[in-house]
């Protein structure tokens, strides 16, 4: 998932098997996939347009390394021939990009593309896990001791239908040196599910661990790698017996951030610190993801952009609050049955030709306001670090709803409330706390152990806001 390749082969439509066309894919983790092939997958040249009908074209292939190659949701981009007077017309070059790669199976169809597991390597998973086999004593007498033991998988619940774990390998050297010799542990998360799930559901399963990931170490994570399993595709081994195969995909990653890997002591919280609440949190996570992931996703789109701050940062922060407590609470200014009553009244007492605005007026017009939002986020997620970061909750509050107005109007009467850019990534960076801090907490996380691992955290994460 994270380095370049390239692979030689022979390329066929699933449906057009005998027509095998010699071409070169290659793969990049930011541009995605791409095969160029010299000839054309049917005898009459066609395009395959993208979204140009519901099931997504497949293209197969048989590398020179005899693997076994899908190429699924792909599309034709380019096409170059040329032809010369007086002289046979050579094959054109052809050209498409493909959304997923994978490799180690033939999927003839949509459908076929079902899977029972996945497993993925994360970028900072094995930091955020913090757990290790190895164990090492260096003595003064130049003795140097190193044992390693591969740990015990850690399993756990996801929701119905799906468990997870994470799983711990090692590599090794193939041959001895002289000068070297060296293990390295590898730590993944494998989730399994009991029935058989499409791609794109199991992608989306992976990606909501991934998300709690960055909640732990506070910055973008992406796919090491990616493996998948379908229990009825297998290896026969023989006498060893039958196997799932390991199908690996590839496709592009969007705002991919090849930063420098982040120590356990660095981050909000790593696996150790929380083993004992996390079972009950991993769960409660996955549960309410489908109510809560217009405010999750709106949140984690600014870790994934890095160090990249704009207006839309600040105006997508504050959207995710609003969203977050109305998706959490139905209450609203009036009783619903008292404000019927009200529109009711004030429908009767003003003429007809007016009730159309007043209508409008009145559909939204029992809904709390981002003020009122945000008092009764900060009053629930409370603890000592927000208090220091935000000194002034008030004001606080008036700042966030006179710039969100001013953000997405320009009125001029909000002019005057206009801050400088610093002042505002600062502002955001106060309301991603007070983001995160709510979703730990509505996941089980105990308030005291979200004040602990803020505390413990500050210096790393919160010196710019908390020291204002």
């Amino acid at each position: 998932m994270n380095s370049k390749f390239e692979i030689k082969g022979l390329w066929f439509l699933p449906e057009k098997k005998e027509n095998r066309i010699p071409g070169t894919l290659t793969f990049d983790p930011i541009n995605g996939g791409n095969l160029e092939l010299i000839g054309c997958l049917e005898e009459e040249y066609f395009f395959f347009e993208q979204n140009s009908s519901d099931e997504s074209q497949i293209i197969l292939g048989i590398s020179t390394e005899s693997d076994l190659i899908t190429l699924y949701d792909c599309f034709c981009f380019s096409r170059n021939s040329k032809t010369k007077i007086n002289q046979e017309s050579g094959p054109p070059s052809v050209k498409y990009y493909a959304n997923f790669i994978l490799k180690g199976h033939h999927f003839e169809n949509e459908n076929s593309l079902k899977f029972n597991s996945i497993k993925s390597s994360l970028q900072n998973l094995d930091e955020w896990v913090n757990i290790t086999g190895f164990n090492h004593s260096e003595k003064y007498d130049g003795i140097i001791r190193l044992e390693y033991q591969t740990p015990q998988n850690v399993e756990f619940d996801l929701h119905s239908g799906y468990k997870g774990k994470f799983t711990f390998s090692t590599t090794r050297p193939t041959f001895n040196s002289n000068k070297h010799e060296y293990i390295t542990q590898i730590t993944e998360i494998q989730i399994d599910s009991k029935n058989e799930i499409s791609l794109e559901d199991i992608l989306k399963i992976l990606s909501r661990f991934k998300n709690f990931l960055v909640l732990g170490i506070y910055r973008s994570s992406s796919p090491n790698s990616i493996i998948l399993y379908n229990n009825n595709i297998q290896n026969d081994y023989g006498k060893r017996g039958k196997f799932r195969k390991p199908i690996e995909l590839y496709h592009t990653t969007q705002n991919r951030l090849n930063l420098k890997e982040k120590r356990h002591f660095e981050m909000l919280f790593n696996y150790t610190q929380i083993k004992d609440f996390f079972p009950q949190a991993i769960k409660l996570w996955y549960q309410k993801y489908d109510n809560l992931d217009a405010a999750f996703n709106l949140l984690f789109d600014q870790f994934y952009k890095g160090s990249t701050f704009s207006e839309n940062t600040f105006l997508n922060l504050a959207q995710s609050a609003e969203t977050l407590h109305s998706r959490l609470y139905s209450h609203t200014k009036i009783p619903k049955e008292e404000y019927s009553k009200m529109k009711k009244t004030i429908l009767e007492t003003t003429p007809t030709e007016y009730h159309w605005w007043i209508k409008e007026q009145l559909n939204f017009g029992n809904n709390l306001n981002l003020h009122q939002r945000l008092s009764e986020l900060l009053e629930k997620y409370d603890h000592s670090i927000i208090r220091q970061s935000i000194k002034d909750k008030d004001k606080f509050i008036k700042q966030v709803k006179d710039l969100r107005n001013y953000y997405t109007h320009y009125s001029k009467s909000l002019e005057k409330k206009k801050i400088t850019e610093r002042e505002l990534m600062i502002l955001s960076e106060k309301l991603k706390m007070l983001l995160v801090s709510g979703f730990l907490f509505e996941i089980g996380f105990p308030k005291e152990l979200i004040e602990s691992l803020f505390k413990k955290a500050k210096f790393q994460l919160f010196q710019l806001i908390t020291s204002e």
